[in-house]
């Protein structure tokens, strides 16, 4: 692998080239090249597909579009070119196993196949959600102490003591230390200290994790995110955070999340640049694990035809080539407290179980709002383990039963459910009766179309 060095060379002396133009005349043109020359097409009646050749094809174009692009170091106005060899490296020294966490709590993170027997490894979290401090620990706990969950990522606070978190102030530094705090707690009271964190998400720039890292906060058994910017570029930022942290010794993970419709085009141009972007930030953020989130432009959540169709064929074509080790974002549109978020979770894990992919949710309301709990990622850990049985033409058939009982009117207008504190007991952190009652509905509902749920 090259080294970080070699890497910030290639931000100052790469080839030069105005940001408008890489999007257009790089981005948007070879995408839409190499949909065209390998035929990938989308097909809304196979959101999770059988065709083993149409991931191939997708992995080959996503491979020469990393090849032909390179990441665009938006700061320099430079692009950081890799050869073919070094891209190959990047796949022959991909981990495909991870040990993450510490002690009793910690977990084996491995590189799933296409229609994997093997239980997935259950992150959860509302990930990328603002969380107000005053119950940021209580919400934690509800995640920590279901036990079918293996793995947190949660959100982050969007204000410290009353004070905005303000990007690139110092507010960053105190508000992931204080994320960081609160989640070590709520990990012991739970009985669970060595779980594995991917977190720091209070933070956008590297204040936040250069500040977290240390044995209090983000620990060398811990994970945070190195966001790939849309679309297939980069950032002097972005590359603090990976150089820093793998330095320290800790997980590297690439946050991909591509707009459907955006420069890359439609579901097959974003597909092939997501493979595109993980073959890259392989070797120029040296990631560990990868995280798979495109984003609707109209709904934002994966829940959708089209983003669920590139959860599919993203995870089938890693899978099927490369040890990369995949989780699958669950976003859904409606909230915890309705009944439509079920349906959501059922659809997103189905759908990345028999792909490929780990799960990782519930970020109910798109992250928009705290409304959500460790009950509805139950759930999702529960359809997670039914759906290991299912062969991807099984799980399609599940997939578009479930997407007709919110799609499209419950995305048009959803329900965004109801905050943290109205969805569990502050005291004892456990559900409230209603919302248990929902949840116990919810899994009659998967059982009655043949999911044998736990």
């Amino acid at each position: 692998m090259i080294s970080f060095y070699e890497i910030l060379r290639r931000t100052e002396e790469g080839p030069h080239i105005d940001e408008r133009e890489f999007d257009l005349k790089v981005v948007a043109s070879e995408s839409r090249r190499l949909v065209r020359e390998y035929d990938i097409r989308f097909n809304r009646e196979e959101i999770v597909t059988s065709d083993d050749s149409l991931a191939d094809d997708v992995f080959k174009a996503g491979f020469e579009l990393a090849l032909k692009a390179g990441f665009l170091t938006v700061d320099s106005r430079r692009v950081i070119k890799l050869s073919e060899e070094e891209i190959k490296e990047g796949l022959r020294t991909a981990p495909g196993e991870l040990l993450v966490g510490q002690g009793a709590d910690a977990r084996l993170l491995y590189a799933r196949k296409v229609e994997d027997s093997r239980y997935p490894v259950i992150m959860g979290g509302q990930a990328g959600a603002p969380i107000p401090e005053e119950f940021y620990y209580q919400m934690a706990i509800s995640y920590m102490q279901e036990p079918i969950v293996d793995t947190i990522n949660n959100g982050g606070l969007a204000e410290v003591k009353g004070i905005e978190v303000r990007t690139r102030s110092p507010a960053e530094a105190l508000a992931a230390m204080a994320e960081l705090r609160y989640l070590r707690e709520a990990a012991r009271a739970a009985g669970r200290p060595g779980i594995h964190l991917l977190a720091g998400e209070s933070s956008v720039t590297c204040i936040g994790d250069l500040a977290a890292q240390g044995e209090e906060f983000l620990r060398r058994t811990d994970a945070h995110l190195v966001p790939v910017l849309n679309d297939l570029k980069t950032d002097y930022d972005r590359l603090t955070k990976a150089f820093t942290f793998k330095i320290y010794g800790g997980f590297n993970v690439a946050l991909v999340d591509p707009v459907v419709g955006g420069f890359l085009g439609g579901p097959e141009g974003v597909a092939v640049g997501f493979i595109a972007s993980y073959l890259l930030s392989r070797v120029i953020y040296m990631s560990d694990y990868y995280i798979i989130h495109p984003i609707h432009p109209k709904y934002v959540s994966t829940s959708t035809p089209e983003t669920m169709w590139v959860l599919n064929i993203v995870g089938q074509a890693m899978a099927r080539n490369s040890n990369f080790i995949l989780m699958g974002d669950v976003w859904t549109s409606n909230g915890a407290g309705s009944r439509e978020v079920f349906y959501e979770i059922v659809a997103n894990t189905v759908t990345n179980v028999a792909t490929g992919s780990h799960p990782l949710g519930v970020s109910a309301t798109n992250g928009k709002y705290p409304h959500a709990s460790g009950l509805e990622t139950r759930f999702m850990g529960e359809v997670a383990r039914a759906a290991v049985k299912l062969k991807r033409s099984d799980a399609n058939e599940i997939v578009k039963e479930f997407l007709k009982k919110y799609h499209p009117e419950r995305m048009d207008r959803p329900d965004v459910g109801k905050p943290f504190p109205e969805l569990y007991d502050m005291k004892t952190i456990t559900p409230k009766g209603w919302w248990l009652k929902m949840y116990e509905e919810a899994r009659r509902e998967v059982m009655d179309i043949g999911l044998k749920l736990e």
